[in-house]
């Protein structure tokens, strides 16, 4: 394997820390839907999910392995889509449905980028 093709493959992701983060803090706000998505993304990879964050630390740094970037890819072909949509379902929770609409609109033509700028709800 040559350096540029070799990417760090943790076997327990690393986005079981925030994850762990979320839910700790939404429990004490009585929000559910943060340890939900932690108990199943936990569950997914054989972590167990009343784990103290001192230990899961060190059990996601345990399980680091160093791979061919094409075969790490294949590793987690389904988990990018999992993971990417956490990430858009946040934005969306933080910038709301209008600016995910006027973000379509934009790719499609229908608006400016002034307008576009415009309608930006967070400057």
């Amino acid at each position: 394997m040559s350096a540029h093709a070799e990417e760090r493959h943790h076997h327990a992701p690393r986005c079981l820390l925030r994850l762990h983060d979320e839910a700790s803090g939404s429990l004490r706000m009585a929000g559910m839907p943060a340890w939900l998505e932690g108990e199943d993304e936990a569950g997914r990879w054989g972590v167990p999910v009343e784990i103290v964050r001192e230990d899961l630390e060190r059990l996601i740094a345990a399980s680091t392995e160093i791979l061919d970037r094409d075969r790490h890819r294949l590793i987690h072909e389904g988990d990018f889509r999992r993971w990417g949509r956490r990430g858009g379902l946040a934005t969306l929770r933080r910038f709301g449905t209008d600016w995910f609409a006027a973000l379509a609109l934009r790719r499609w033509g229908r608006l400016s980028a002034a307008d576009l700028d415009a309608m930006r709800p967070i400057r």
